[in-house]
């Protein structure tokens, strides 16, 4: 018989990932601790706001990340599946680092 793992309560939040990715090495995630539960902010409330210089070698990681991910999709062999998913992980890299660089450039 196997037995279940219980689910934590606590919730992950973005910034719990995105600070455990910038730590873990070679670009893989480290293991995340689960904190207390996090209050939603209210509408209005100001994000947390990075430094020019963590913001910057942030975007350069998710370009470097984007880069690697289209040589794969031109060079590598994949299956149908397989380059269906980097195709959507690319797409995704490629709005996190439009809206970086909106957000940079507003400043």
């Amino acid at each position: 018989m196997t037995q279940r793992r219980s689910r934590p309560q606590q919730r992950l939040t973005i910034d719990d990932l995105a600070r455990a990715y910038d730590r873990g090495p070679a670009g893989k995630p480290a293991r995340v601790a689960i904190r207390r539960p996090v209050a939603v902010p209210a509408a209005g409330a100001t994000p947390r706001i990075l430094t020019a210089s963590q913001g910057d070698v942030r975007l350069a990681r998710l370009k470097a990340r984007a880069d690697g991910i289209r040589f794969a999709l031109q060079y590598e062999n994949q299956t149908a599946s397989q380059s269906k998913l980097l195709r959507q992980v690319l797409q995704n890299l490629e709005l996190a680092i439009r809206g970086m660089e909106m957000t940079r450039n507003e400043s």
